[in-house]
């Protein structure tokens, strides 16, 4: 799903409260308790609309390695959010069908500039609007669809040609409803139009994971993406916490995942979630999401640089590239009064949903407070209050 983030105002916003953050060195003590105020206050404030929040920050070398959490994880049972409350990924998912792409790719069983159609047959992919239609199909590649530059539209955000509504919307008003992959791209075919030619431009879409998530099939034999995702990836990595909660039994021992919230509806157990396929569909933890970062940094089952490569610059707004599923996030190319921050590279989901490596301290930043009203303001609180924290932090000070 994307974030349509509002690069002005995001921007001035986050200028004024650095600012304000400015001070002097803190101990590891003395940052945990500012981390755990922070997050304790967003989820606290009314104005946020925020029921519940988790987040991890992983910073050993700078005595920085502990988890944060406020709220309600329930509103049926008014069980608290915990460290181990499992919440949905949202487009965080897309780095883990990434992944096992690239897993494959280092196999050598699929090559980046493979075009779709070696994998899935033309005539699975007629109608689906991209410029120069269907004929247009032998020039897409995996790549392209990685990196978000096919020209296919995106169903969950973009507005119709038609005034269909946005699939985002339907998913909340018609909670009972379920969906396939290919009412997905049934939807698409029906109501939106082409939004470039294949490699002519970044456009951020589920719809290029969707067909990424055929592709995995297809070139496994597998009937369904999920498994291959979770042989290639989830099981090496030991993520015992994670699972895709649509067709897949949550794992033995795990809670109820936290409530998550489009705008006041409370989508916990919704099955209209369905739609929320190659591009989603997960449930994590903190714990599960730093420990799978933290591989691939270290290049287990492929290095986060992989991902990480062949960026469109200023591609969701200025200061925010993507590369292929990857994002690096410039604070000084949002707004020049924070080029003094580090970047992070790593993805956001629509529903606040982060996670991040920050080369400078060695630290990954996970998190979620499963709001889609925090599509924007995830990011605003990592570089206003987390990042701060993590420059002035002295261990031994």
């Amino acid at each position: 799903m994307v974030m349509a983030l509002v690069g002005a105002l995001l921007a001035i916003g986050l200028a004024v409260v650095a600012l304000m953050s400015a001070g002097g060195p803190l101990t590891p003590a003395e940052a945990n308790t500012r981390l755990d105020e922070a997050l304790y206050n967003v989820v606290q404030d009314p104005a946020q609309q925020l029921h519940n929040g988790v987040m991890w920050v992983d910073a050993p070398t700078l005595g920085l390695q502990r988890g944060f959490t406020a709220g309600i994880a329930n509103e049926a049972t008014g069980a608290a959010m915990g460290i181990d409350t499992p919440f949905l990924s949202a487009s965080v998912g897309k780095l883990f069908v990434a992944v096992a792409v690239m897993t494959l790719v280092q196999d050598g069983v699929v090559s980046l500039d493979d075009p779709v159609t070696k994998w899935v047959p033309a005539a699975e992919l007629q109608g689906l609007p991209i410029g120069g239609g269907d004929a247009a199909w032998p020039t897409v590649t995996v790549r392209m669809l990685l990196g978000h530059r096919s020209g296919l539209p995106d169903y969950f955000s973009d507005p119709s040609k038609d005034g269909a509504p946005r699939l985002y919307d339907v998913i909340a008003r018609e909670r009972e409803r379920r969906f396939t992959r290919d009412d997905l791209f049934a939807y698409a075919r029906a109501h939106y139009a082409p939004v470039g030619t294949p490699g002519e431009r970044f456009h951020y879409a589920d719809t290029n994971y969707d067909l990424l998530g055929l592709v995995l099939e297809r070139a496994t034999g597998s009937p369904r993406f999920v498994d291959v995702v979770r042989a290639r990836v989830l099981e090496p990595l030991s993520l015992k916490h994670t699972w895709y909660h649509s067709v897949e039994q949550a794992p033995p021992g795990v809670g109820p995942i936290a409530d998550a919230f489009i705008g006041d509806v409370n989508m916990h157990d919704a099955p209209s979630l369905t739609a929320d396929q190659a591009g989603g569909g997960l449930a994590t933890t903190v714990g599960d999401l730093r420990l799978f970062l933290r591989s691939l940094v270290a290049g287990k089952p492929v290095p986060l640089s992989s991902l990480a490569t062949d960026f469109s610059q200023d591609a969701m707004i200025p200061g925010i590239d993507v590369g292929l599923c990857a994002w690096r996030i410039r604070p000084g190319g949002i707004f020049f009064a924070l080029g003094g921050l580090p970047e992070l590279v790593g993805h956001s989901g629509s529903t606040g949903v982060w996670a991040y490596y920050v080369e400078r301290h060695d630290a990954v930043l996970v998190g979620a407070v499963s709001q889609s009203g925090w599509q924007e303001d995830h990011i605003r609180f990592l570089l206003a209050e987390v990042l701060p924290v993590l420059e002035r932090t002295r261990p031994g000070g």
